[in-house]
């Protein structure tokens, strides 16, 4: 079997993972050969310190340089732990985050919130 651009963009994707610095996991899935899904990201640390942004701005540059389209819904994951982290941005916050790395709505939803696709530059 072959890579795909999209199973090498995530292979490169983990490969630059830096362990002690690294404060947000994604799950990424191949969406055919080159089209890539970001199925959930979460913060492990606090929110709004940058962590997301520069964990999203490597998986875009990763995406241009394998010619992969990404797709997103922009959809807050239920609260983990005790309690509600009211600093977690809500749906709408989300979009807008993305939106300012190049996302753009597709015209699909899913359960509710827009699918959101960037094409690779």
């Amino acid at each position: 079997m072959h890579a795909t651009a999209a199973s090498k963009m995530i292979d490169a994707f983990h490969a630059s993972h830096v362990e002690e610095r690294q404060e947000v996991e994604m799950w990424l899935e191949p969406n055919g050969d080159s089209a890539v899904a970001l199925e959930a990201v979460w913060s492990e640390g606090e929110h709004h310190r940058g962590h997301a942004r520069a964990a999203m701005e490597r998986l875009v540059a990763l995406a241009d340089r394998h010619g992969v389209m990404l797709s997103l819904v922009p959809k807050p994951l239920a609260p983990k732990g005790q309690g509600v982290d009211r600093a977690a941005p809500d749906g709408a916050a989300l979009e807008a985050f993305y939106e300012r790395l190049g996302f753009e709505r597709s015209g699909g939803e899913f359960e509710g919130s827009p699918v959101l696709v960037r094409a690779p530059r």
